[in-house]
């Protein structure tokens, strides 16, 4: 069967190509490089005034989210155009140009193409045989050109030095995001992931009223998926739908808890804008392969979700 994960270069070009086909209400916009000079794209759907960010794959060995945001991306790109509504409720084209999205599917383009196909990628020959010397499995590694984790490696309270070379926003990928979360500042922040098929809200650096806001979104969310694991469960049999977890940002002595928040970027972007930052996890271990077909049917999965989070936002549910 064929599968479903495409190259850096077959997933930038997608991007290119559905701002090209939809220009009238899609722009297309480099926002920085990798340490191994690979472009960071990003899509911006819809004509709204304000943001919401869209953030896949910090992780290397997350090969499945930036196909599905690409993915979600032609999706929304279709049903704009045409005026369609998604799930029969969600009118693509009122939430876009209320807030339009900013979807980055792909983050970590140097650590993506060293888990699909080798360290021999890395062009530039002295992090290729620093990489290396790590001697760690190219379908286990998870950082970037320079072995740096990504994920942990944004200035927030908490942040712990770890090894030579590093320190808060070291890494280009990540000065990038920064930089374009303090262009836009945005009402609020989705980071997809793979993992425990869970959706995260996080405290301890925000007011009260900030946090009520975030739990209420991270609510809303969760009921749309409960809608359609429903529907799901009846059809297969199988126990499916996703968790809502709060995690603190206040660092404890516990490591455990230290490592889950601690440099990550949900946190940053809550103590730079005040605004809801969750992290959507899908549910699939790394490693991974999916069909195409199976990358389709996770795509519907999640699809509503920036769309529930904008219909929350502005028709006052949340406030």
């Amino acid at each position: 069967m064929e599968k479903a994960s495409d190259t850096y270069e077959k997933l930038y070009y997608s991007l290119w190509e559905l701002a090209g086909r939809y220009s009238s209400f899609i722009q297309f916009r480099v926002i920085g490089s990798s340490h191994d000079e690979r472009m960071i794209p990003m899509l911006e759907i819809g004509k709204g005034r304000n943001v919401l960010f869209c953030l896949g794959s910090l992780d290397g060995r997350d090969q499945i989210t930036p196909d599905i945001l690409v993915y979600m991306a032609e999706e929304y790109a279709k049903a704009y155009e045409c005026g369609w509504l998604l799930e029969d409720f969600y009118d693509i084209r009122k939430l876009l140009d209320q807030i339009r999205l900013c979807v980055i599917p792909l983050a970590n383009p140097d650590g993506y193409e060293i888990c699909r196909n080798g360290f021999s990628v890395i062009r530039n020959p002295i992090y290729r045989q620093m990489l290396k010397m790590q001697q760690i499995p190219c379908e286990e590694f998870a950082c970037n050109a320079r072995g740096m984790d990504l994920s942990r490696n944004f200035p927030t309270s908490g942040y712990k030095r770890t090894r030579a070379g590093q320190g808060p926003a070291s890494e280009n990928e990540v000065k990038a995001l920064i930089r374009i979360f303090q262009e836009y500042q945005g009402e609020g922040l989705l980071s997809f992931g793979q993992a425990r098929q869970r959706i995260l809200y996080y405290t301890g650096n925000i007011n009260g009223r900030q946090i009520y806001k975030s739990n209420k979104i991270a609510r809303n969310l969760q009921q749309c998926t409960d809608r359609r694991r429903v529907k799901k469960e009846q059809a297969s049999g199988l126990k499916m739908g996703y968790h809502l977890e709060k995690q603190s940002v206040i660092v404890p002595e516990n490591k455990e808890s230290r490592y889950f928040t601690a440099g990550t970027p949900e946190p940053f972007y809550q103590q730079i804008t005040g605004r809801p930052a969750l992290r959507i996890e899908i549910g699939k271990t790394w490693g991974q392969e999916l069909t195409r077909e199976e990358l389709s049917e996770c795509t519907r999965d999640i699809r509503i979700l920036p769309l529930e989070y904008i219909f929350s936002y502005t028709s006052g549910l949340v406030s």
